[in-house]
């Protein structure tokens, strides 16, 4: 694997876009592009900085296909090394999940908001028709009922959708340990 090709994957990784990573190391981001495409290679500076900002040596950095290999595989003997590709999907799933995480609790807020808004829409409602009625003074004043359960559904169903998001939630959490 070229230097190109894991300098876009540790950018990737870290959440970075070119004009980003760009502006840390101090180029354009024409230039990262030239790099990840293996057009041209950093200079020495360039590759020190980039082992600082991504936290790698430059070993792991600049070793190419089969050095690096042979020890990747002699340290799969000894023990399990998390590898870039294993780095990404963990970061992948870590953002689903919190997409997960951030739409469940945003379904329940809103069926809150509804169920909140729909009390205090009945005891207005309660309370006026209250004063209306000792206002008049025929006393025939006529109830109109309204239908606070229809009201409620939409805050049921947005909390019921919030409570599944947060179960698949946990239970995708507990699949991973």
């Amino acid at each position: 694997m070229g230097i190109g090709i894991k300098l876009n994957q540790l950018r990737k990784l870290s959440g970075m876009t070119q004009e980003q990573f760009a502006e840390k190391l101090n180029v354009s981001r024409q230039t990262i592009s030239k790099w990840e495409t293996g057009n041209t290679s950093p200079d020495l500076e360039s590759i020190v900085r980039i082992c600082k900002i991504f936290h790698v040596s430059s070993d792991d950095l600049l070793m190419e296909g089969d050095v690096m290999e042979e020890e990747t595989n002699a340290a799969k003997k000894n023990d399990e090394q998390i590898t870039l590709d294993d780095l990404i999907k963990m970061n992948l799933h870590n953002r689903k999940m919190t997409l997960l995480l951030i739409s469940g609790l945003m379904f329940i807020m809103v069926g809150i908001l509804n169920f909140a808004y729909v009390t205090a829409l009945e005891n207005t409602t309660l309370s006026t028709q209250y004063m209306l009625y000792r206002y008049i003074a025929t006393g025939r004043y006529e109830y109109a009922p309204v239908n606070y359960a229809g009201l409620m559904f939409p805050s049921i169903i947005a909390g019921g959708i919030g409570l599944v998001l947060l179960l698949c939630y946990i239970l995708k959490n507990k699949k991973g340990e």
